[in-house]
């Protein structure tokens, strides 16, 4: 492997990759987890129940017969919509085996947003859980996209497929091999990009950018348990769940975080490895149910989806007392997952660490689209192996530069070192009279305060000086904190352009994507009456 340099400006992760002879994302998959037969993969944290690495194995060969056997191969487009469950998973590396592509349906979606994702990808055959076939099964027949229905359970519908009668009937798994693109590359996975700005766009991810994530270096290189709650509709949640897997890692999931059932299975499972976003961390360190548990078995948190402040990593250190490591990473749908990352020789704080394998990442100047070198803000543009293959239905070519670069619309620097700090998106910044003010860095200071549960910060458009920085604030159970509290709190801590002029607003939540970003173009759209401006 090459080691990362860098050169006039462009910092290269490593390179050097030897891809298996039969590109196929799935077998590769196959060949890792038969290595530990015996060892449990998969635990479902609420019910309990488990899945060995053999026991996984078997199911996913049986799928995929039976789903060959139906004619689905390459060519198909398979989707899924359910809450994370096995099935998930084993139906997920089955239709990879066969060369067909396999897509992720939110079952959390709204109507809206489940028509149009749908009409993105246009699925000939969906596998469905009984709540979202419950939710969206008439929606769908009335779209006319899919050919057939699977249901994760019992299906009393003679025009749905059950996943047990799918798999008896027509499973023949001695006879089965993985489909084998000889050596050429294949759409595997379509994903959507996470629409903080405006509606998602279809990623289509290939077998071989999948593949280099296989043969990354883990951020971890210990055999623990890790705990996601992170959904496998979205990129974190999914391409994180078999990284680690890929690895032969136990993991526990949960659908949903309800604090006490989180820590009892901690206690209960040791888990090691805690996969976050940053609001989870937070609600962490002002728990007060933590002492009840032993969570002294969480040795590192991995956080990702949005910049996590120092001051939260040290809070939460104090919480969890086996606790060595925070690392953060830094990606996108685009990029396969991550895009630079920490790794437990990180030092440095606030950092989300040095470009991984697979990316070549510039910084460049937003106005004159000038290289820069260290320590100065810029757009992160990226190319690579793991650069996705295409939008549908958009040109990639609109989000490139003349030298093939992504650009990513993220504002950036790295240091002398090659580490990363993520200032905030370039459609995010804030513009009040000549300066830019980063949302996240006035969200991190609110969080810092006692009575503040989750906060957001959006601009509130003003005919005078732009836009005006103004806060949404959840407030902790029984908090009276006021209005002028936090813009005080706010005010000593940053310059003049950077303080609350717009006002604070108390909310009951937060919106945010399934990977914890938040939504601020539903924030700026609240705004449609901005406060008079404070000059």
């Amino acid at each position: 492997m090459e080691k990362e340099k860098q050169n006039a400006g462009i910092i290269y992760g490593e390179q050097n990759f030897s891809f298996p002879n039969h590109m196929n994302y799935g077998k590769f998959l196959l060949e890792r987890l038969s290595k530990e037969k015996a060892k449990v993969a998969l635990i479902n944290g609420a019910s309990g129940e488990k899945l060995t690495f053999g026991e996984m194995t078997q199911q996913i060969v049986n799928i995929a017969s039976a789903i060959k056997q139906l004619g689905i191969g390459k060519g198909d487009v398979v989707a899924i919509c359910s809450e994370n469950r096995t099935e998930y998973l084993t139906t997920t590396i089955a239709v990879l085996c066969t060369g067909a592509t396999v897509t992720f349906i939110n079952s959390a979606y709204s109507k809206s947003e489940f028509i149009h994702t749908t009409k993105i990808s246009k699925p000939n055959y969906i596998f469905l859980s009984p709540s979202a076939y419950k939710e969206f099964y008439v929606t769908l027949k009335q779209l006319n996209i899919v050919q057939k229905f699977f249901l994760f359970g019992i299906s009393d519908d003679k025009d749905v497929t059950s996943f047990k009668d799918l798999v008896t009937k027509y499973t023949h798994f001695n006879d089965f091999e993985s489909k084998d693109f000889n050596g050429t590359d294949s759409t595997s996975i379509i994903l959507y990009s996470s629409g903080t700005t405006g509606l998602p766009k279809g990623v289509k991810l290939t077998h071989r950018n999948l593949l280099v994530t296989g043969f990354q270096k883990s951020f971890c290189q210990k055999d623990l348990v890790v705990l996601t709650l992170a959904p496998w509709c979205n990129t974190v949640g999914i391409i994180l769940t078999l990284l680690n897997i890929s690895k032969n890692r136990t993991v526990l999931y949960l659908n949903k975080f309800q604090e006490d059932v989180y820590l009892q299975c901690i206690e209960k499972y040791k888990a090691g490895i805690l996969l976050m976003v940053p609001p989870l961390l937070v609600i962490l360190t002002k728990s007060k149910l933590i002492d009840k548990y032993d969570v002294s078995s969480v040795q590192i948190m991995y956080c990702g989806g949005a910049p996590l402040d120092s001051s939260v990593m040290t809070s939460i250190k104090k919480r969890f007392t086996g606790l060595k490591h925070v690392l953060q990473g830094y990606g996108m749908t685009e990029t396969t997952g991550a895009l630079t990352e920490e790794r437990e020789d990180s030092n440095k704080l606030g950092s989300v660490g040095k470009v991984v394998e697979g990316n070549i990442v510039k910084v460049v100047d937003v106005e004159t689209r000038k290289t820069l070198g260290p320590n100065q803000n810029g757009e992160i543009c990226v190319k690579g192996p793991v650069l996705f293959e295409d939008y549908i239905g958009k040109d990639i070519n609109e989000d490139l530069d003349e030298d093939g670069f992504y650009k990513t619309g993220d504002i950036a620097y790295y240091d002398n070192e090659g580490y990363f700090y993520i200032v905030d998106r370039i459609k995010e910044l804030i513009k009040y009279k000549a300066g830019q003010v980063a949302p996240s860095e006035l969200e991190a200071i609110l969080l810092q305060h006692d009575a503040v549960q989750d906060v957001g910060v959006a601009g509130a458009p003003d005919p005078l000086v732009g836009e005006l920085p103004t806060a949404f604030v959840v407030k902790k159970p029984n908090s009276k904190v006021t209005e002028k509290e936090l813009i005080d709190f706010v005010a000593a801590r940053v310059s003049s352009w950077k303080q609350l002029r717009g006002g604070v607003r108390f909310v009951n939540e937060i919106p945010k994507t399934g990977s914890g970003k938040i939504l601020r173009r539903i924030l700026r759209d609240s705004l449609t009456k901005p406060p008079a401006s404070k000059l």
